[in-house]
């Protein structure tokens, strides 16, 4: 049982989603963060003004990211819309010289599900502009559309929370649908479905990531002997580094884990064989500095560190007082270097999030053209 619950930590570590708060308690912020708007307008709306046209689309996605809620490269959750449409209340030709345009528009601003075409929240803006032509007026009053005006604020926060009802309503399907595809084998795909859940959502983001892990460690172990190939193949040319990230998420609970303690232990016999001649070379040249820096590199549990002490102790003989102390500056700083640099790749191994990873793979890897419907 507690290596059980020590291997779903480390999963949980590594996809970066452990829950460090309660589940009632999320910050406003955060939630903000975990919902993605995409900017939608139907093809009719501002067709013959092309200018105006692109700036509405601007000021959509301006309205998202400066709330919060805009995407980003990584982002590939596409369900979700902030679309607008306009309708011209007044539009007049003013007799001046020249000639202006003056326009008077009801902007209307919704949030919605844009694959079903269905919307969630709305908000109606009148806006005038002038311009010394019709474009040019649209544009004058496009551009008082404020992002941070308090009815586009209350739209979003509106259509959040429908966003988060949506989840919760549909999260039963959501694992079921992830369940389906991993017993298909389709696991990144599944994993891709889970990861779109927003931590905002509480119960239901809980246990979708409680699922992701699980069908993570499914597809580990199904790809397991894969990775056993591609490691030995590695091995055989001398790239220890490469073969040991290849093993690095395969824990003891695992069918195929005692295939990969044995490469383990040839991947820690080959490293010390390495650094050790490494050593032994540099310091054939009297390179103690070099010589310091691949013993570093050999830790107390390697089959060859009881040699690499030997070494350390012949070199430690042949130095005066000096370079003794030069030596032994050396050799703790690299030992300190490489313990800093190994809590940073486990720090860092601990912040990827392999869920999100592999949603963000598996998405980006899908047709970027998404077709939506209206939401009006």
């Amino acid at each position: 049982m507690k290596l059980y619950l020590k291997i779903n930590l480390v999963l949980l570590a590594i996809f970066s989603l452990s829950i460090v708060t309660s589940q009632n308690d999320y910050g406003k912020s955060d939630d903000d963060a975990r919902i993605v708007l995409n900017t939608f307008i139907p093809d009719n709306i501002l067709e013959n003004t092309p200018s105006a046209r692109k700036l509405f689309i601007t000021k959509l996605s301006q309205i998202a990211s400066r709330n919060g809620l805009g995407g980003s490269e990584s982002n590939t959750n596409n369900r979700f819309i902030i679309s607008g449409d306009l309708n011209i209340l007044t539009k007049d030709i003013l007799p001046t010289a020249p000639p202006k345009y003056a326009v008077t528009i009801e902007t209307s601003l919704a949030v919605g599900d844009g694959i079903d075409g269905k919307s969630f929240a709305s908000e109606y803006i009148e806006f005038k502009g002038v311009g010394v032509s019709e474009d040019k007026a649209f544009i004058a009053a496009i551009r008082k559309i404020n992002p941070r005006h308090k009815m586009v604020k209350e739209l979003l926060e509106n259509g959040k929370q429908k966003i988060i009802e949506y989840y919760n309503s549909q999260c039963d399907f959501i694992s079921k649908e992830a369940t389906t595809l991993s017993d298909s084998r389709n696991f990144d795909e599944a994993v891709y479905v889970l990861s779109q859940v927003p931590k905002v959502t509480k119960g239901c983001y809980d246990s979708s990531m409680d699922l992701a892990v699980e069908i993570t460690k499914k597809k580990f172990e199904f790809e397991c002997q894969t990775k056993i190939s591609e490691a030995r193949a590695l091995i055989a040319n001398g790239d220890y580094s490469g073969a040991s990230a290849l093993l690095g998420f395969y824990t003891q609970d695992m069918d195929c884990y005692s295939d990969v303690a044995a490469l383990l232990k040839d991947i820690n016999t080959g490293l010390c064989s390495k650094y050790l001649g490494e050593a032994q070379g540099h310091w054939a040249n009297r390179d103690s500095r070099s010589a310091a820096q691949a013993l570093a590199n050999i830790n107390a549990s390697s089959p060859c560190y009881e040699e690499s002490l030997a070494i350390s102790k012949d070199i430690s003989g042949y130095l005066d007082e000096k370079e003794q102390r030069e030596w032994d500056l050396n050799y703790e700083k690299y030992k300190d270097d490489l313990a800093i640099k190994n809590r940073n790749l486990d720090n860092e191994a601990a912040r990827i999030n392999a869920v999100r990873d592999i949603g963000v793979a598996y998405g980006q890897n899908q047709p970027k053209n998404v077709t939506y419907r209206s939401i009006y």
